[in-house]
């Protein structure tokens, strides 16, 4: 039984993959989650204090594996996601790109923004830089919690903080909201305001006048993994004492991220001009053309206004096209080396290994459970 307290099409897609390999019949009933008659085999779940499912939950004598944290109190085994890697993925999103001011949003005060929150603003910190945290549930007094409330309230809050500002939102929801008060703010996106998400809910990300970067946290592969586990507790086998977490994908850029925190327009020219072209064979000659500048000229302005040398840009930006190649598609080594600008599997494999600690092959099995083929 498929039984979610909140329902993510993508945790069903996970399962429903798994499923069809290993011959099950899932029962999803959207009126009734717990069917009083039902007589299976194995329970997922995804408890949550909204609709109280485990008091039904509970009486059923088989294996039962849960997809989220936020009821600890209840000794279940466990897949979730990794939250604290999701904050460690909007840190490295924003301090590759140069950012210097830093800021997390959260409406609750659950578990979940918690760990995401902690997470992200220990790397800004680790990177010596601070992380203001825009927390609504402590910081509302006695407003209530509607809508306007907390439009005034992030408009009071964003255009008093340093810009250019990153900030990270434990939700796409909450990035909606911040990304209404710095329209109303009249605040640049994402030149003095880039916004990040997560959950990558598209109808959400794609349907507002900046539309929305967001982690792709991996809900699928959560499907996935906590059906193999259920698969292996209804063989007889031990629950894991601690939980399964899964970690996200990527960061699927859109609008709201897609700029640098640089103030040398020589070095954004040329930033720019690395990934419109990291596809093709450039050389840093044909760079420093492009731009206007001498290469020790071009050199020292990056030195002192980015974090990376040209050449190295260029080489984090194709590996970062390659580790999405890998994820989002069934693309084979050779073609993704192509397409991200190594050229060949060679180059993909050496240089992946050097900087991810893995190889290519590795990296997608270990995220999308999907092989790959050489």
């Amino acid at each position: 039984m498929l039984a979610l307290t909140w329902y993510y099409p993508k945790i069903h897609h996970g399962v429903a993959r798994f499923a069809r390999d290993h011959g099950w019949h899932i029962t999803a009933d959207f009126e009734d989650l717990v069917p009083s008659h039902w007589n299976g085999d194995g329970v997922l779940a995804l408890l949550g204090g909204g609709r109280d499912i485990w008091k039904r939950l509970r009486h059923c004598k088989v294996p039962i594996v849960d997809f989220a944290e936020s009821r600890p109190n209840i000794e279940l085994p466990r897949v979730t996601t990794d939250n604290v890697a999701i904050g460690r993925m909007a840190a490295d999103h924003f301090l590759d790109r140069g950012y210097q001011h830093f800021a997390y949003v959260q409406r609750r005060g659950m578990g979940v923004s918690s760990r995401r929150r902690d997470s992200y603003r220990e790397s800004i910190e680790a990177a010596g830089h601070r992380c203001d945290v825009l927390n609504w549930h402590r910081e509302r007094e006695r407003r209530n919690d509607t809508l306007d409330q907390r439009h005034r309230w992030l408009l009071r809050r964003l255009t008093s903080l340093p810009k250019p500002l990153a900030v990270f939102t434990s939700r796409d929801a909450e990035a909606v909201e911040v990304i209404d008060a710095c329209l109303a703010a009249e605040l640049d996106i994402p030149n003095e305001v880039a916004v990040l998400g997560v959950d990558n809910t598209e109808i959400i990300c794609e349907c507002l006048r900046v539309p929305l970067s967001s982690i792709e946290n991996n809900w699928e592969q959560v499907g996935y993994e906590g059906a193999a586990l259920l698969e292996r507790l209804m063989r007889g086998e031990s629950a894991p004492r601690e939980p399964i977490y899964v970690p996200p994908s990527f960061v699927v850029e859109r609008r709201s991220t897609d700029s640098h925190a640089v103030d040398h327009p020589k070095v954004v020219e040329a930033i720019r001009y690395l990934h419109e072209n990291a596809a093709e064979p450039i050389s840093m000659n044909q760079l420093f053309k492009a731009v206007g500048m001498s290469r020790s000229g071009l050199e020292k302005a990056f030195r002192e206004h980015y974090i990376r040398a040209p050449a190295e840009e260029l080489r984090n930006y194709r590996l970062t096209m390659a580790k999405k190649l890998l994820l989002e598609t069934d693309k084979k080594v050779n073609v993704i080396a192509e397409l991200a600008g190594f050229q060949t599997p060679h180059n993909l494999c050496r240089i992946f290994k050097q900087h991810v600690g893995t190889t290519p092959k590795q990296f997608r099995l270990t995220r999308t459970n999907r092989p790959i083929d050489k």
